[in-house]
């Protein structure tokens, strides 16, 4: 009977979503921590903005861009980038600096620009062989006091800039009215191909924009030719873009953005818009947006999540600042549905210390939320020594390719230690499935785990229609995942001496367990 109910729990894990994804491993990357060697000074902001970007140097691991928009290289607050190349422990192993001074990038920038507020990763949307990112100055100057600006950056498997263009007031074919203040540049997201012309398409948006009313916020579709300037565009705000929400001045609508994919299922992507300073259930809690688009970027429909709308189940608190990033995390779990992560940087624990803190999302096909899962210091088994009133969720991206499990990279850009004030940080958050290992025996005759005891490796007597093969340490924490099956001999010689769990599913979606140790 015990055996029963213990495969029970694991297949109830593989179906629950909030029980599946556990903090496994995590690490810090700062000053000189976390294999990060860079001088980063005082209140330069590292971590402001975080971004996944592929396997830019062809590693087989998924590399990061940082944002330290407060970085003086050239002059003050110019901002810089940080291209992270980690290893699959998440530590840093070698870096390349973007700024006014190095890495290759020869565009001109201004005292207060802030280069690196928001970063996007673009893939290759020129054809031109070499990786795109898209990169906010939200206080650049062109045309007018912090119109803002976005740069998109081509760089090699080095992380050298190897050409690069300027959207902005007066540069790259932009024609819309931005005036002072707007911050255009806040977030920027890839759309693909959204109008099918052929080019790429991006969003931007600016977070000041005053259509309806001071600081309501606005998002701008760009539609790009191939030399990456614009052809035309979509502005959606309080009086634009067939958008039938209600925004109040000082929502900052546009404050993050996110290609979220085509949830409704109608053939066109769709974003989500974070109004961090949104007011439902209390002052500057924060809300989300989920804009349905058409395909020449108007809004087709819309659904609000805050702490009143949109089936959100958690504890809202005043100055949350729900919203403050976005990403999209595919359908992580597998069910069809797709995951989003939302930042939520002024979060509050039940010590009342602003700790911060990042939300996964399950959204169904109307946008409405389906499930949910807080990730915050002492939850979710994530102990991480997270300082309060450091910003921690302020950026969020989600990371696919750093090992065999999720992972989420989190920005801290107000964090501080003995190396330095609001220097910054940020953490690596890899996402493993939790077990209960009591006593568990293999529960399917049919598969043979031998030897078991083990000292370097075990076999399957049958591997035909095994899908995956995962194994789990004592506290029910992911170790390692074999896919693409191909032997029916498995190594173990680098785990430890203990108990562990070998989770066997077939393609036709059946789980067994095993109890495995390992001498």
């Amino acid at each position: 009977m015990k055996k029963t109910l213990l495969l029970l729990i694991t297949l109830c894990c593989g179906f629950c979503y909030g029980q599946n994804y556990n903090v496994s491993i995590y690490q810090q990357i700062a000053d000189n921590k976390g294999g990060f060697n860079a001088a980063i000074d005082n209140a330069d902001w590292f971590g402001y903005s975080v971004e996944s970007i592929g396997d830019l140097n062809g590693d087989g691991i998924e590399d990061v861009v940082v944002g330290s928009l407060k970085d003086d290289d050239g002059g003050f607050n110019r901002g810089a980038l940080y291209v992270l190349f980690l290893n699959r422990d998440g530590e840093v192993d070698s870096y390349q600096k973007i700024s006014d001074t190095e890495g290759g990038f020869q565009g001109v920038l201004d005292d207060w620009d802030i280069f690196g507020s928001s970063i996007s990763y673009l893939g290759d949307i020129n054809n031109d062989g070499f990786t795109e990112i898209g990169v906010g100055a939200e206080y650049d100057g062109d045309g007018g006091y912090w119109h803002g600006a976005v740069w998109i950056l081509s760089l090699d498997s080095n992380g050298i800039v190897q050409s690069y263009s300027k959207i902005s007031d007066t540069e790259g074919g932009f024609l819309a009215p931005l005036g002072d203040e707007d911050v255009f540049g806040t977030d920027i997201a890839s759309l693909g191909d959204l109008n099918g012309d052929g080019f790429g398409d991006i969003v931007v948006s600016a977070r000041r924009d005053p259509d309806g009313g001071s600081d309501r916020g606005a998002v701008y579709i760009l539609f790009l030719n191939n030399d990456l300037s614009v052809n035309n565009y979509q502005k959606i705000s309080q009086t634009q873009g067939n958008f039938q929400g209600y925004l109040d001045p000082g929502d900052y609508f546009g404050g993050a953005v996110a290609n979220i994919g085509d949830i409704d299922l109608d053939g066109v992507v769709d974003i989500a818009v974070g109004a961090y300073r949104d007011d439902d259930g209390g002052i500057d809690q924060g809300a989300v947006y989920v804009l349905f688009l058409n395909s020449d970027g108007s809004v087709k429909d819309y659904q609000k999540i805050s702490d009143v709308y949109g089936g959100l189940e958690t504890t809202f608190n005043n100055g949350m600042f729900f919203g403050t990033s976005i990403d999209l995390a595919y359908d992580i779990n597998d069910n069809g549905l797709t995951e989003i992560i939302v930042g939520a940087k002024g979060y509050w624990n039940e010590e009342n210390s602003e700790i911060g803190a990042f939300y996964i999302l399950e959204l169904n096909n109307n946008g409405t939320v389906n499930n949910s899962v807080r990730y915050t210091k002492g939850e979710q088994f994530f102990d991480g020594d997270v300082v309060p009133e450091s910003s921690f969720g302020f950026s969020v991206s989600y990371n696919r390719g750093l090992s065999t499990n999720d992972a989420i990279v989190i920005g801290a850009h107000t964090t501080g230690d003995i190396n330095g004030f609001e220097n910054g940080s940020l953490w690596i958050l890899q996402l493993g499935k939790i077990l209960s290992i009591d006593d568990i025996d293999g529960n399917n005759e049919q598969i043979l785990v031998y030897p078991n005891p083990t000292n370097n490796s075990f076999s399957l007597h049958e591997i035909d229609d095994i899908l995956m093969i995962q194994i789990f340490d004592s506290q029910g924490k992911e170790i390692i995942s074999f896919k693409d099956i191909k032997s029916n001999n498995f190594d173990v010689s680098f785990l430890p001496v203990g108990v562990y769990v070998i989770l066997i599913k077939s393609n036709n979606e059946d789980i067994s367990s095993y109890k495995l140790i390992k001498n």
